[in-house]
């Protein structure tokens, strides 16, 4: 869709809505708390196991105890009701086979590389209170340790990754073991580390031709048949050379499946859509260009978004997977693999971002940054599903709402948090929305 088509479809239906109007912008739920505070959190750890991303595939690993674990049991008092499993990125590509994408693990939990083994009885890791004061766990040693073998992976899985259909692999009820691990009532949150965007298909023929050249309907058989078939730019020409603008997950394609079908997927796991959490570890998702391809100047390729700190390698713009994450816009935080930021930082980010949702922490989260003010946003008082507008504070008045920076909200990427200046009664909650500007 063009610059102006979606301008002209968002001012229609804000107009619809009787929503206030700003041409080429929209308003974003940026805060969206739980009707109360929870304990029990299902996380699901989705890691990119291509050996471009080895080393921060590692350093997630050595920050797990700290970042993860310690960083829970601090912000919360003690470490929470919690399952954790983690799954590869690679699934089976079909026929004709791919080197490196036959016999792969197609969404099941993850139990480390298979060189060492983990001392957890279970495919999953569990540490649960046992209501007396003590714990129930399933594994011996620490729940670093548990985490840090199943976690271990290595560096060999398939170079197509296919993180969303591994996710609903993992969910959908197929595997006897998993059982239990997805609970109704608990946080689920998805955590993807990977340096390239999602490849999930329904039609193996795109993994097929494995001698096509630059002219033929598929391409030679590289990513960027990922990108040329699951994306679509404005203009939607992928093989021309160029800065490509307006990209979003192409919903017709013939070969990789509609990223609505797993957001609708994820969607119907829960009772309340409030309890599932993304977040991730990539690249950045607004930068896309395409020109050679950078291990072979003589095909057509993407041009890496960012070259990352930690290695000389680049990432790929995922902006597939960013999609799914704006579909829960108040439930969402990517940290950028190539910003001066350690991989042990990003990882603690993510679980403070966790525990603000799990204790309702008034912290905004989605499409916002540090320029965020009040005018630019508006709340309401939500009980059920009736929505009260709450003026936006004009001075020293009460019963109004304001935008500002907070220390208990650094972690995101706005550092701010909403206020509410008066009291909102009993199973009422504060629903801030933002404008964000269409990019």
């Amino acid at each position: 869709m063009t610059r102006a088509l979606l301008a002209f479809a968002v001012l229609a239906a804000a107009c619809g809505n009787g929503r206030d109007v700003v041409v080429g912008e929209d308003y974003q739920v940026v805060l969206d708390p739980l009707p109360a505070s929870i304990t029990a959190v299902d996380v699901l750890v989705v890691v990119d196991n291509s050996g471009s991303i080895d080393a921060e595939h590692q350093a997630m690993i050595a920050a797990a105890g700290e970042s993860l674990f310690a960083q829970l049991t601090g912000d919360l008092g003690a470490l929470p009701d919690l399952h954790v499993a983690v799954i590869s990125t690679d699934v089976t590509t079909g026929a004709p086979a791919v080197p490196g994408c036959t016999n792969t693990f197609d969404g099941r939990f993850r139990t480390g590389n298979g060189t060492v083994p983990c001392t957890v009885q279970g495919s999953y890791i569990i540490d649960s209170p046992d209501g007396s004061g003590g714990r129930i766990d399933n594994y011996d040693g620490t729940i670093t340790d548990a985490f840090s073998c199943f976690a271990d992976l290595g560096s060999g899985g398939c170079g197509f990754e296919q993180p969303l259909e591994a996710l609903r692999r993992a969910l959908d009820g197929r595997y006897a073991e998993h059982a239990g691990f997805l609970r109704p009532d608990a946080l689920l949150v998805v955590v993807l580390l990977t340096d390239e965007d999602d490849c999930s298909a329904y039609d193996p023929a795109i993994f097929g031709d494995p001698n096509a050249g630059p002219e033929s309907p598929l391409g030679p058989r590289t990513s960027f048949r990922c990108f040329e078939f699951g994306v679509t730019c404005d203009p939607d020409q992928p093989r021309v050379h160029g800065t490509k603008s307006d990209c979003e997950p192409r919903e017709d394609s013939p070969y990789i499946t509609p990223v609505s079908e797993f957001t609708d997927f994820l969607d119907a796991l829960k009772p309340e859509p409030g309890l599932i959490m993304v977040a991730g570890m990539m690249g950045p998702a607004d930068v896309v260009e395409v020109g050679p391809e950078p291990f072979d100047p003589n095909l057509t390729g993407l041009v890496p978004s960012c070259t990352r700190p930690e290695t000389s390698y680049g990432t790929t713009p995922p902006i597939r997977l960013t999609a799914l994450g704006e579909h829960f816009p108040s439930r969402f935080l990517f940290q950028d693999l190539c910003e001066a930021t350690s991989t042990s930082q990003r990882l603690r980010n993510i679980t403070r971002a966790t525990t603000g949702v799990m204790s309702r922490r008034p912290c905004l989260l989605g499409k916002v940054g540090p320029a965020t003010t009040t005018e630019r946003c508006r709340a309401f008082d939500v009980a059920g599903t009736v929505r009260t507008p709450i003026e936006r504070c004009a001075g020293a008045g009460g019963n109004c709402f304001v935008i500002e920076p907070s220390a208990q909200c650094e972690y995101t990427p706005s550092g701010l948090a909403a206020s509410y200046r008066g009291t909102l009664a009993a199973g009422h909650r504060l629903v801030v929305e933002c404008l964000a500007q269409v990019e």
